[in-house]
């Protein structure tokens, strides 16, 4: 049996922020008043995340992903991240931001709550638009396995789905009813809705149908009261995922090597889809979004916790490597116990969600250093007002800054490295230079500072890139002012990121995500 069998594979695009919007106070409070009485039993739900450019995941698309180099790879990651960038546009109304990066890229290129977390182990893979990592989740009774997109920028947990809304004579159904039911036969994998015993089809008539859904791309047809609530889900590169609204049992692993059923979880019957080949490979998605109907406020309510933590392996210097997401949040007395022990002491800074940031997860960054030394960068560039903020996003691989600080980056690095001989930029890469005399741990040392006091410090690994043959480049990439800064995935590699949802924090620590 192949690995990628075992896993419950989450497409972590790691991970846009999450913005949970937790409307109703009094939950909350409940939330955290059952965390703290079973604090120490906590177990957790892990799922392991596995690259887009996992063997595993590209024999499972058709060998259509090549990267057989690391210079292909980076090719790849660019092309991806573009997409990512148009997504998070949409979220956060700057689509001209996007429409400068792309001009700028083809200038350089010349191309056209029990306190039992659940873990997934997480494999970089494809989301819409960008899509870096895939997991697999158990849907249904009995359950059936999927592979899944994990994608941080939205919030519907779907599936393709096969569902009979009649038996015999089906000639009362509306024509686009009758189009879905013979839609059943285009999967050649899908949830058999019918034989499911969880399965449980919400009314058009219902409340959260009328009022809540059309969020998600809930649709007004109704012609009886019982028929199911259906939806059109639309993503930003041009997907399109249509059926029905469901309650749904979910069976997740728990740390402990148990299972536990997660029930009534808001579920997407998706018999109908227009993808792009972003989703190939795939039998649907889950959202993590940060609204009250994405899986990881579901698992909260499911008692596992107000909160996901995640950590995400080096898959550049292996190919192989797994990372991990898990629902729950330790308390610090657990925290080293929840999967790998992290390597240095935890730090804390504010957790930002909604409003502004819509489904991504901000924080304040207030300063970039260089060899400790803070670089000239205005305050307003750091500030969600004036368009600009940051957000840790896994569905973009690379980092992305407005001009101001990118630029004040790059001037502070070039000199520290003039020493190995500069070279020309590559792939949309501004400080590049002749690697043959240049190892790791020998690059300048950057620093993000964070509201509250909190330094992250990444290893020059996770900025540094190999771009083409004896050349690597500062991996951090340039936006226009003003834009959202995004502190993307590979920047975040080997350290161990928790999100509590209920106090508003992120806390990171050095970690081998093992």
């Amino acid at each position: 049996m192949s690995p990628i069998s075992h896993l419950l594979i989450l497409f972590f695009v790691f991970f846009s922020p999450l913005t949970v919007a937790v409307a109703d106070q009094s939950n909350a409070n409940n939330l955290k008043q059952e965390s703290d009485a079973n604090n120490e039993e906590q177990e957790f739900v892990r799922l392991d995340l596995i690259h887009r450019h996992h063997p595993e995941v590209v024999k499972r698309i058709d060998d259509e992903i090549k990267v057989d180099t690391v210079e292909d790879r980076i090719k790849d990651i660019r092309y991806h991240d573009q997409n990512r960038l148009r997504a998070i546009s949409a979220h956060l109304n700057w689509t001209k931001v996007v429409e400068n990066a792309e001009e700028k890229e083809k200038e350089v290129s010349g191309s056209n709550l029990s306190q039992t977390p659940i873990g997934l182990k997480i494999y970089p893979g494809a989301d819409f638009g960008s899509g870096e990592f895939f997991v697999q989740l158990k849907v249904g009774t009995p359950p059936q396995t999927f592979t899944l997109i994990a994608d941080t920028g939205s919030d519907l947990l779907w599936t393709k789905c096969r569902f009979r809304r009649c038996r015999g004579d089906c000639s009362h159904l509306s024509p686009m009813h009758k189009m879905r039911n013979k839609m059943r036969g285009r999967f050649r994998y899908a949830l058999y809705a019918n034989q499911s015993s969880s399965f449980s089809p919400i009314p058009c008539s219902s409340k959260q149908c009328i009022d809540d859904f059309p969020d998600l791309g809930g649709q007004p047809d109704c012609p009886t009261p019982n028929t199911p609530c259906s939806y059109t889900y639309s993503y930003t590169g041009g997907e399109r995922a249509s059926g029905i609204f469901a309650n749904e049992t979910v069976t997740v692993r728990l740390t402990n090597g148990k299972e536990k059923q997660l029930k009534d979880i808001l579920f997407g019957c998706t018999e109908e889809v227009e993808v792009t080949n972003f989703m190939k490979g795939a039998d649907g998605l889950i959202g993590l979004g940060s609204s009250i109907y994405s899986f990881v406020y579901k698992a909260a309510e499911n008692n596992i916790g107000g909160g996901f933590s995640y950590c995400l392996a080096d898959h550049h210097r292996n190919i192989t490597a797994i990372s991990y997401f898990v629902f729950g949040t330790p308390s610090p007395k657990t925290f080293s116990a929840t999967t790998s022990s992290p390597i240095g002491p935890p730090s804390t800074t504010k957790l930002f969600t909604g409003g502004q940031y819509s489904c991504y997860y901000g924080v304040q960054l207030i300063g970039i250093s260089v060899d400790d030394q803070i670089l000239n960068i205005p305050r307003h560039v750091w500030n969600i007002k004036s368009g600009c903020g940051t957000i840790l996003d896994t569905g973009t691989s690379l980092t992305m800054l407005t001009a101001p600080a990118h630029d004040a980056v790059i001037e502070a690095m070039a000199p520290k490295i003039a020493k190995f001989g500069r070279m020309e930029k590559q792939r949309n890469f501004e400080l590049c230079f002749n690697d043959t005399e240049w190892n790791f741990g020998m690059s300048p040392k950057l620093g993000f500072h964070f509201e509250g006091g909190a330094v992250f410090e990444p290893p020059d690994r996770s900025y540094i890139v190999s771009a083409s043959y004896q050349c690597s480049c500062i991996a951090i990439t340039s936006l226009p002012f003003p834009s959202i800064n995004i502190l993307g995935n590979i920047i975040q590699q080997t350290y161990f990121w928790q999100f509590d949802l209920l106090k508003g924090s992120v806390t990171f620590a050095p970690s081998d995500c093992a």
